[in-house]
């Protein structure tokens, strides 16, 4: 049955400074299956083959040596594809429960603000109105402060206003920590955390918390890809790596799929196409994709570390020719889901940004109750998206889980 699915609208932007604002935000379940399952078959098959080659070049008196390799080869690869079929298993559904599931021990407090800085993009708005929706929901007041995402020196300024505010935490949405990192003492000084959201280079200290949808979750969506990239391929997929790696979170995204990748699958192969920021604003990306592809036809699967950057793929395919190619990949904006739904993309994995906020604020929760916290606090919920389950794509957050709010406020000892 097809999942509501609901995922936030990304701008494609066409400077260079915009573009690399957009990065630092980001920062079917029976087609993998199927795909699993016959590779077992003809994993099966193959070895059955090899099992009677064998002998009868052992009556012969020859060497089976080869033929046995081929098929301890074909065993090892429905193997890894089962294993990778059975970890994508669960991210093929919605998800019904949030990632935290340990009680506050004391209620956040709430007589300080939570400050927020936010930008001009809409996916910074995105977030800002999940925290804001988050600490009305906790009694939390909040106060709300901007940067530009083309001036890293307003960030730095407003980090520094924030503190005029005496507030209960501090939690810039997205760009560096490079830019605001120097202000470490003065908020040490003053007894103040620093709880990120999607950051893609979040360092925690006494100072700055864990981060709400920081590298580690970018990382986790990469490996899960990598998974049902295996599963579906059997095991055995040629795929072209479209990242951008000077954009922290998607050079995450990059690195856990391809890690997973060569731990998982012995006969894959991943061949790298590092884009630059600006290549992006000059619309070279496409076409890069392309050379790559008509360069060597072996490739079957291409990944993006940023589906909003595929602009125009699947019609750069048709008019290149090339066909039998599957895309997918992290990050998809509403585009992606639509080509998604219409059958011309594949796979994406997607994330509740508009819960982010909640996230943070139970890591703040946590780090002032001096419990423990874990490594973003547990993770942000996410999905792997197929035709078979993106249901009607959106432009507004993903929804699930259907009472994320109640969820989190049980936990809070609010409701």
């Amino acid at each position: 049955m097809p999942v509501g699915t609901h995922l936030k609208h990304r701008r494609i932007l066409t400077g260079v400074a915009g573009v690399a604002a957009l990065a630092l935000l980001v920062s079917g379940c029976s087609s993998a299956s199927s795909a699993a399952s016959g590779s077992s078959a003809a994993a099966t098959s193959s070895a059955g083959a090899t099992s009677s080659a064998a002998g009868s070049m052992s009556a012969a008196g020859g060497s089976s040596s080869g033929v046995t390799s081929s098929g301890a080869a074909a065993s090892g690869a429905a193997a890894q594809a089962a294993a990778a079929k059975a970890a994508v298993a669960p991210f093929l559904v919605a998800p019904t429960k949030i990632n935290q599931s340990v009680p506050l021990t004391a209620k956040i407090p709430t007589d300080k603000p939570w400050v927020l800085i936010t930008c001009e993009l809409p996916q910074c708005k995105t977030i800002s109105d999940g925290a804001e929706a988050a600490a009305k929901a906790a009694g939390i007041p909040t106060k709300l402060l901007s940067y530009k995402t083309t001036d890293g020196t307003t960030m730095t300024s407003s980090m520094k206003q924030a503190l005029t505010y005496n507030p209960v935490a501090v939690s810039p949405i997205g760009f560096t920590q490079a830019v605001w990192d120097s202000l470490q003492p003065q908020y040490r000084a003053a007894k103040v955390i620093i709880t990120p959201l999607s950051l893609g280079d979040t360092a925690p200290s006494d100072v700055v918390t864990q981060g709400a949808s920081s590298q580690l979750d970018y990382s986790s969506g990469g490996k899960t890809m990598a998974n049902y990239v295996i599963a579906d391929s059997s095991a055995a997929a040629h795929i072209l790596v479209q990242d951008v790696p000077a954009f922290a979170v998607l050079k995450a995204y990059g690195d856990g799929f391809k890690a997973q990748i060569k731990s998982g699958c012995t006969a894959c192969t991943v061949s790298d196409l590092d884009i630059a920021p600006a290549q992006l604003s000059t619309g070279s990306l496409v076409p890069a994709v392309i050379a790559a592809l008509r360069k060597d036809q072996s490739i079957k699967y291409l990944v993006s570390t940023d589906g909003a950057f595929l602009v125009g793929i699947s019609t750069a395919l048709k008019a290149a020719g090339i066909d039998g190619v599957k895309i997918m990949g992290g990050s998809p904006d509403i585009n992606n889901l639509t080509a998604l739904k219409n059958g011309q993309q594949t796979a994406w994995t997607g994330a509740a940004e508009n819960q982010t906020g909640w996230v943070a604020l139970d890591i703040i929760g946590r780090t002032l109750n001096k419990q423990a916290v874990a490594p973003v606090d547990g993770g942000r919920v996410t999905q792997v998206f197929t035709q078979d389950n993106v249901g009607v794509p959106s432009a507004t957050g993903m929804s699930a889980p259907a009472d994320y709010q109640a969820q989190y406020l049980k936990l809070w000892g609010l409701s």
